[in-house]
């Protein structure tokens, strides 16, 4: 008997591991769901056996299937025109201010990550008491989601752009955003010329058109320091306007802006100190990361 033991020992190793390891998945299942999700106000009953085994239960058929098995050919559905299917165009938000939200949620709790795509938000839908678990480009209910801050969450509900906070919106109608102004003519980024590739004219009334307007300029994008191996490289922009003065000096979405002059652009020192020299400076070189591919854009002033 004991021999015979000793011969099968493995198996209950084996058994003992994979007992241990799901208990471990588990564990870790529970701490990450009690993180995320509210403290509940009272205990709620479980649903019945009866309608676990019966959610279990269902399947899913796609009619392809179906057809593919049965051997019937599925209706054609004529195609619908172009006009039909592209949705009504929205105003641009990116320049309003967020107002209070009326949708009927409340914010529970963020992770806010270095890469703004990997924040995370948890949301409570008040009139059913369900917390779900959401990341930008998400929809809650009839909103996108354009930003997950540390204690709000910035949406797009139907051109309109508000906020989530800890407190639930009123579920009233909220009265309609007033249409923002145009840019006029004399708007910045009117001076600048695409000569060839990756080489610009920049007249220069144009830099100090937009020095002396930093704050609008600054509306224009978002702008947040970049990190590799946790050292500052510089700075990523990202939502950039498609009018912006980034879009006209040839920036696009996920650029990360090196070096400026041959100055490393890593902290706000380093910038102002750019700032300062580029006033006089004839010509402006511009150094980005796209995409891991260095890309040298250059600007004569004139």
């Amino acid at each position: 008997m004991e021999l015979l033991f000793r011969k099968y020992f493995w198996v209950v190793n084996l058994a003992f591991l994979l007992g241990a390891a799901f208990f471990c998945a588990k564990t870790v299942n529970v701490f990450l769901g009690s993180a995320l999700a509210p403290p509940a106000d009272a205990a709620q009953a479980p649903a019945p056996a009866s309608a676990l085994t019966a959610a279990v239960q269902k399947i899913a058929l796609s009619p392809e299937s179906v057809s593919k098995v049965t051997g019937i050919e599925l209706p054609k559905v004529e195609e619908a025109t172009a006009a039909e299917e592209a949705p009504p165009a929205l105003p641009d938000i990116t320049t309003q201010e967020a107002v209070k939200t009326s949708l009927r949620v409340r914010l529970l709790g963020t992770l806010v990550a270095n890469l703004p795509e990997w924040s995370i938000a948890s949301i409570e839908d008040s009139n059913t008491k369900d917390a779900t678990v959401y990341m930008i480009g998400d929809k809650i209910q009839s909103a996108d989601i354009l930003e997950i801050e540390l204690k709000r969450v910035i949406i797009n509900n139907a051109g309109r752009k508000e906020y989530i906070d800890s407190e639930a919106g009123t579920g009233e109608p909220m009265a309609q955003a007033p249409p923002m102004a145009q840019p006029s003519a004399n708007s910045v980024g009117q001076g600048i010329k695409e000569m060839g590739n990756d080489t610009y004219e920049i007249q220069r009334t144009e830099i100090d058109k937009a020095l002396g307007n930093l704050n609008d300029i600054a509306m224009q994008a978002r702008i947040v320091p970049a990190f590799k191996d946790g050292v500052a490289t510089g700075f990523k922009l990202f939502s950039i306007r498609p009018d912006s003065l980034y879009t006209k000096i040839g920036i696009q979405n996920g650029d990360v802006v090196r070096r400026i002059n041959g100055f490393e652009i890593n902290s706000p020192d380093k910038a102002l100190e750019v700032y300062a020299k580029l006033k006089e400076s004839n010509r402006i070189e511009i150094e980005v990361d796209r995409n891991g591919t260095p890309v040298r854009k250059t600007y004569n002033v004139r």
